[in-house]
């Protein structure tokens, strides 16, 4: 036999919610504290500053106690030589002294500290661009087939291009380098992007860039440009093996990027050139990030001429 139900007060049933959302909220708000208490006690340049100051701290204390001590021995067993006024007077210069020996020394070790940390950040960047520089040049030469049109001379190795929608018509045509046969040019252009953007990925995930932040700044701009322009790029790839009722959509999307005007813009196109006009300004953000990326490894070799360096492609 079942027992009968008992009504409960909607005032206890509020009463209950409100102090079980208090201590969820509470509760989070706890956890929020902790793990911001944590983050800040594990964060590496807090603990290795409070390092360098306890340790300043210390060498100071144990100065003043070591010349404490040696001056009241003196003061104590030297027969009467030595007065309160001397003690105190030799004291405070050797204090001093020390002070500024400590100071000075404490300069001089983190001054060489930092250099030698800026010399390996700087080796370690250009390792790994020993493994970025020859991806860089297979990206630039499909880019570059990807936005000449056919019958036009392609600039291989060219970083920095002025090109328009219209000069995209032929990127469903074969590359012309052998190793890339029955290949289309937009495909091996996606392949090649992709690779460098995961050798970029790299280079972020392993360098600290504390010296030189400015590469990672072009790194992170290519993968920016890479990222929001991905789902186009995937598109008008996909184009190439589609179909819209009886055409294929590739040659819709050649008709469409030929018949497109020259003061065309991505607000007024329709769905499928809004891809292509996303994919324009993709490969204008990557240009600019790997031209920026080419310009700062530069600089860097320069200021390394010990490292080993391969023959550099002479960019345009």
């Amino acid at each position: 036999m079942r027992a009968p139900k008992v009504p409960v007060p909607t005032e206890r049933l509020k009463g209950a919610s409100k102090k079980i959302s208090d201590a969820i909220g509470t509760s989070a708000t706890s956890a929020k504290n902790v793990l911001d208490a944590e983050f800040k006690k594990t964060r590496a340049s807090r603990v290795e500053m409070r390092h360098e100051f306890s340790v300043m701290w210390i060498s100071f204390f144990v100065i003043i106690v070591s010349s404490a001590a040696f001056f009241l021995i003196g003061w104590l067993f030297g027969e009467g030589e030595w007065t309160f006024r001397d003690f105190f007077y030799n004291m405070g210069c050797n204090i001093l002294a020390m002070f500024v020996v400590v100071l000075c020394l404490d300069t001089l070790v983190n001054r060489n500290r930092d250099s030698r940390i800026q010399r390996d950040e700087a080796r370690k960047i250009l390792r790994y661009n020993r493994l970025i520089s020859p991806e860089i040049d297979m990206y630039l030469v499909r880019k570059n087939m990807v936005i000449t049109p056919a019958g036009r001379q392609v600039r291989k190795f060219q970083v920095d291009s002025s090109f328009t929608v219209q000069d995209m018509r032929d990127m469903y045509g074969p590359s012309e380098l052998v190793s890339d046969v029955g290949i289309s040019k937009i495909r091996r252009y996606a392949h090649y992007q992709s690779v460098l953007r995961d050798l970029f990925e790299k280079l972020i995930e392993n360098v600290d860039f504390t010296f030189y932040p400015e590469v990672a700044d072009a790194a992170m701009k290519y993968l920016n440009a890479t990222s929001y322009g991905e789902a186009a790029l995937n598109a008008v790839v996909s184009y190439e093996d589609s179909r819209a009722g009886t055409r294929s959509m590739k040659a819709m999307v050649i008709s469409m990027i030929r018949e497109e005007p020259e003061d065309g813009s991505f607000m007024n196109a329709n769905a499928t050139m809004k891809n292509i006009y996303l994919l324009h300004q993709m490969i204008n953000d990557q240009e600019k990030a790997v031209s920026e990326y080419i310009r700062m490894i530069k600089t860097l070799q320069e200021m390394d001429p010990s490292g080993t360096v391969r023959k550099e492609v002479e960019y345009e």
